[in-house]
């Protein structure tokens, strides 16, 4: 993904709206649609104010992975699987869990 695919991601799962993150990083909120459609990057001095508002690292915004004990994780994958899991029921959730476990094992 994108540098404004990972923001527009971010923004849906905070739930702020493109002129609200614009607001509060001070760049024009056109500015998302014509990243979108050309597929750029923002000067680094955006970028990092970007990231500040979303609470994410420039890194993750770039390349939609995150530094994580040591390995690289896909931090856009952690977010829709969580989202999922909360829509689960609790007999669900049990048996996502033994599953994960038995997984997690075999990796060893």
């Amino acid at each position: 993904m994108s540098f404004w695919q990972n923001v527009e991601s971010e923004l849906a799962y905070k739930n702020i709206t493109r002129k609200e993150l614009a607001e509060k990083a001070s760049f024009a909120v056109s500015g998302i649609s014509l990243g979108l459609s050309h597929n750029s990057v923002p000067n680094a001095d955006v970028a990092v104010r970007i990231a500040e508002v979303l609470g994410v690292s420039v890194e993750y915004l770039v390349t939609g992975k995150t530094q994580n004990m040591g390995s690289r994780i896909n931090a856009s994958l952690i977010q829709h699987i969580m989202m999922s899991l909360n829509k689960l029921d609790k007999y669900d959730l049990e048996s996502v869990l033994l599953l994960v476990n038995r997984m997690a094992e075999k990796a060893k």
